[in-house]
């Protein structure tokens, strides 16, 4: 039975260093990124810092997903051919 993304994704956190670097990362720039919102007007500059730590977010995001995708890829059993 495959592993739900959610399952696969506490697994890597355990056991892939990188993965758990990326996560952490991610995280960390989720919470600045929320300390962004709670303030009612933004600077121009507030605003600039808020919108690339989102785009450092999605990276990471993205970077997750490959491994996630890799992990998968490598740890399937193939499956027999009729």
């Amino acid at each position: 039975m495959e592993e739900t993304e959610a399952q696969l994704f506490a697994r890597l956190r355990e056991e892939h260093p990188e993965f758990q670097r990326l996560a952490e990362k991610h995280r960390e720039f989720d919470q600045k990124i929320s300390e962004f919102d709670r303030i009612y007007y933004l600077t121009s500059e507030q605003e600039r810092k808020r919108k690339e730590l989102q785009k450092l977010k999605l990276t990471i995001k993205d970077q997750m997903h490959v491994i996630m995708h890799q992990y998968r890829r490598n740890h399937t059993p193939a499956t027999s051919q009729k």
